[in-house]
């Protein structure tokens, strides 16, 4: 929500300098691009954060089908055992 009220902010400040012809200052200028590196350093640590989130869970589901896969084998394993152990006597 404080990102989308920066956004707003400048919409507000452009509307008015081009069309009130209210006047900037390069103090304003120094300001209005602070906040902008501000929201675009927010934006990337968010993306940031959504994709290891994304890799996260990618790795957990693919632990989890392997895991499943193990245990399919295993438990083929466990039952043609037998069967060897009486070609063998």
């Amino acid at each position: 929500m404080n990102v989308a009220g920066v956004v707003k902010d400048w919409l507000l400040i452009a509307f008015s300098w081009s069309v009130i012809k209210d006047t900037v200052t390069p103090l304003n200028l120094i300001g209005y691009g602070l906040a902008f590196l501000g929201v675009a350093y927010y934006n990337h640590c968010k993306l940031v954060a959504l994709k290891a989130s994304e890799a996260q869970k990618s790795v957990q589901k693919d632990d989890f089908e392997a895991g499943k896969l193990l245990e399919e084998r295993n438990g083929k394993e466990d039952e043609e055992s037998p069967r060897k152990n009486e070609n063998r006597n």
